[in-house]
């Protein structure tokens, strides 16, 4: 299997028993948690819009990982960022699907950072997602799949320069041959 990880129903998967398709309820606010196995999914994209409902409000950022294999991971950070932990399952993100929160309070611009860019590049992830308190927005690898570029007028008058990194974030995608969505919530 992929990555190492042979995964079938009701299985133990690194020592932890996981169950096809169980959701659980996250411990979303507590910082720095190491990717933990929390399931196993054959729908990666529901399994990310299911649990972006629960980490939408967490007051850290977390993230929730669906690798190639269908395993699901939790991890969590600080209020601006992911620190490492995400980055502790290094081989099992490459083609795996992500989604994330960027909680209110922080350094979010509602898109992507760049960090985000670059970690999807990096792992040549399948699907980033990330949520936040206005909109919900994905990187994927269809190209044709791209939001139009907002006039500078729009820029400019946007409240709070909303617009200007998520029309950087459309610029990025476009140079990168990447899809790229961002819609209100």
């Amino acid at each position: 299997m992929a990555n190492g990880e042979k995964v079938t129903p009701t299985r133990l998967i690194n020592g932890v028993a996981v169950a096809k398709d169980v959701m659980v309820k996250l411990k979303m606010d507590e910082e720095n948690i190491s990717p933990k196995i929390i399931g196993v999914t054959d729908n990666p994209v529901a399994t990310l819009k299911f649990y972006e409902k629960q980490i939408v409000g967490a007051k850290i950022e977390n993230a929730v990982i669906v690798t190639v294999t269908g395993t699901i991971y939790h991890c969590t950070g600080k209020i601006n960022e992911l620190d490492d932990t995400i980055l502790e399952l290094a081989e099992k993100l490459t083609g795996a699907s992500v989604t994330h929160n960027h909680p209110v309070g922080s350094e979010n611009e509602y898109t992507f950072s760049d960090s985000d860019v670059s970690l999807f590049e990096k792992y040549k992830l399948k699907i980033l997602r990330g949520i936040d308190e206005k909109y919900t927005y994905e990187l994927n690898r269809n190209a044709d799949d791209i939001d139009e570029f907002p006039s500078l007028e729009e820029i400019l008058k946007s409240p709070e320069g909303e617009l200007s990194q998520h029309a950087e974030v459309i610029r990025k995608a476009m140079a990168l041959n990447l899809g790229y969505r961002r819609r209100a919530r």
